[in-house]
């Protein structure tokens, strides 16, 4: 006895291959102000092999991804009306505390890496 063909399967043709994007990672972030400061002093002082500089680097993107959303909440305030005149939670807060705590943990990474 034949089995019947799947219902679901609407053609037999093999999926076709896209090629990879040009770009793989996401674009490098700019770093300003006292994380520039910071990445600086800590490239100074010690000497860095590449983890513990992609573990600060993060870091301080983080820390910077955090400042610009703190600029954001403090030029909107940290709430809005929705359109029902309720009270809603600006969420750039949410990003700046997510952000700061991902900035915090890579220091504290980075901070066990160079004492170890």
């Amino acid at each position: 006895m034949a089995r019947k063909p799947n219902a679901r399967v609407k053609h037999n043709a093999p999926a076709e291959v896209l090629p990879l994007p040009a770009s793989t990672g996401p674009a490098p972030i700019t770093l300003t102000g006292e994380r520039l400061h910071l990445f600086d002093d800590v490239c100074a002082r010690y000497e860095l092999d590449a983890a513990t500089e992609a573990v600060l680097r993060n870091g301080c993107e983080a820390l910077e991804r955090a400042a610009q959303y703190a600029e954001a909440v403090n030029e909107s305030g940290p709430v809005f009306k929705d359109r029902f005149g309720g009270l809603k939670v600006n969420p750039a807060a949410a990003l700046e505390r997510d952000y700061r705590a991902l900035g915090d943990r890579c220091l504290r990474q980075l901070a066990a890496m160079l004492q170890g």
